[in-house]
């Protein structure tokens, strides 16, 4: 009996050790930058002039940078694509000089930066 246990343990370990990181995963912190994009992006979406918006498209393109290195250290590459996204259209509003575009990039963020956060949920937060 004892020989038994200690094959079942030996199984469980090696399978801890062979099955992708993924199924271990950890994403809570890739979703809570996600989320932080995701506010940034949404206040500079509400600002009223071009100088918050570009404030507020820094934050969020540097609360992107941390979600997409968290889901790398996770294993989600949808979450760390969706926040590349986000990161990418929170730039494009950073340097845009038109008020209504960077508006509509930071639009884009938002949505991308959501669908970053739904990716990261469904890696395991």
């Amino acid at each position: 009996m004892e020989n038994r246990n200690r094959i079942s343990l030996g199984v469980v370990l090696l399978g801890y050790l062979l099955l992708p990181q993924v199924v271990f995963a950890d994403c809570s912190d890739a979703h809570s930058y996600a989320d932080d994009v995701y506010s940034y992006a949404k206040k500079g979406y509400n600002a009223g002039n071009l100088d918050d918006v570009h404030y507020y498209a820094k934050k969020a393109m540097s609360a992107a940078e941390d979600a997409m290195s968290a889901a790398e250290d996770c294993g989600c590459d949808d979450a760390h694509s969706d926040a590349d996204d986000a990161y990418s259209y929170s730039r494009k509003a950073y340097r845009s000089d038109d008020l209504d575009e960077a508006i509509n990039y930071l639009r884009k963020a938002k949505s991308a930066a959501d669908d970053a956060m739904s990716a990261a949920e469904d890696c395991g937060t």
